[in-house]
């Protein structure tokens, strides 16, 4: 025999106002309980600044045996990469933020991304152009495509703004082949030019071209031989052709402000930093070794305003001690606990279905009526 009871047809208020306070505090679990949910090429990021690490570690370590100590003042990170505020082959006055913002081993994982993001593949080409501006970052764009298996086409030019890699008988090439004797990084640059002014130190002292020249002798290039800016445009794209050999070359890196590299102002200006992959058109009408690979459909990546790429990849800003490597989002992002949002949605479902369907919330709360008496008698249920 069924059991025939009451059952008034409007909803009392306590049994909505329970309703929604489970669906508030669901809400609110999901919100506040989050993960780190790590990014695409996690390994590989680790893998390239435990790399660029050692790489530091390793320029640190030979500048406090063979160079002098380290100001704490200007490199607060105790890194040994941050220069001179004067030296006989500064080519300009720099930025000493700009430069500490580079000490950080994550880095080499922001490369990693801008190259899977430019869809770089094992065994492809980069082609680099260096200058002595930005040591860090140098090393950083080297260790993350080697660790990608990517081969590495580099020139640089030897001078450095202040802060830079700008200590004489220290510059970047001195350091690449500290990383290269010690197994850091795979490759080497296979040509230099002085840097500075037109790249050829113009309106210098014979004394600071003499200190450029023999950086680039003692670490067994030539410096590279032009008279005119369109020469020395084609001396460089000659060797990265005939250094890539059958390799295509996938995509172009520019490191600082070097005109042999870059070019003129103008084409600093409106090339944005990070990956670009479709340049405007005004900036490929200035012609240089960055705007002939894009006009080539070539990837650039263009490391230079880093505070702008500090802001866009979330890294810290000049770091008083060296950040840890997996520090960032460029490693993982914060997102929703799936597993947390499933239980709650069902719980709520439940929760619903027994209150409305199996009136087990007329049991519990229909003692206390917080709706007005109906008009009318009700129907049985």
């Amino acid at each position: 025999m069924k059991k025939i009871y009451w059952r008034p047809t409007q909803i009392p208020r306590v049994i909505l106002l329970v309703s929604l306070i489970l669906a508030i505090a669901s809400i609110s679990s999901v919100e506040l309980i989050t993960v780190q949910k790590k990014r695409p090429y996690y390994s590989r990021k680790i893998q390239a600044a435990l790399a660029m690490k050692n790489g530091m570690e390793t320029i640190k370590d030979y500048r406090l045996k063979q160079i002098g100590p380290i100001d704490s003042e200007f490199d607060p990170a105790d890194s040994g990469i941050i220069g001179l505020p004067e030296s006989p082959i500064s080519s300009k006055i720099g930025q000493l933020a700009a430069k500490q913002h580079t000490i950080n081993p994550n880095w080499a994982a922001v490369m990693v991304e801008m190259y899977k993001d430019a869809g770089l593949k094992k065994g492809e080409t980069v082609a680099m152009g260096f200058s002595g501006s930005f040591p860090a970052l140098n090393l950083a764009a080297f260790v993350a495509a080697e660790v990608l298996n990517l081969n590495v086409v580099a020139i640089t030019s030897v001078a450095a703004s202040t802060w830079g890699a700008n200590i004489p008988n220290f510059t970047w090439l001195d350091m690449e082949r500290i990383l290269y004797k010690e197994g850091i990084i795979k490759n080497k640059s296979i040509a230099a030019s002085l840097g500075g002014l037109e790249d050829i130190a113009l309106g210098t002292s014979k004394k600071k071209r003499a200190i450029l020249t023999a950086a680039i002798e003692r670490n067994g290039l030539k410096p590279l031989e032009f008279e005119t800016s369109i020469e020395h445009i084609e001396e460089r794209m000659a060797l990265y052709l005939e250094f890539a050999g059958e390799s295509r070359i996938a995509a172009y890196v520019n490191v600082g402000g070097s005109l042999g590299s870059i070019g003129t102002k103008t084409v600093k200006t409106l090339f944005q930093p990070g990956l670009t992959v479709n340049p405007p058109e005004d900036v490929l009408s200035v012609d240089g070794v960055i705007t002939r690979f894009a006009r080539e459909g070539v990837p650039v990546i263009n490391l230079v305003y880093i505070e702008k790429l500090l802001k866009k990849y979330n890294l810290p800003e000049s770091p008083q001690t060296l950040p840890r490597v997996g520090e960032g989002h460029i490693y993982s992002k914060v997102g929703y606990n799936l597993y947390l949002t499933a239980a709650n949605f069902l719980i709520l479902i439940v929760v619903l279905y027994a209150f409305l369907r199996l009136d087990i919330g007329y049991r519990i709360f229909g003692a206390s009526r917080t709706t007005q008496p109906p008009k009318h008698p009700e129907p049985m249920v």
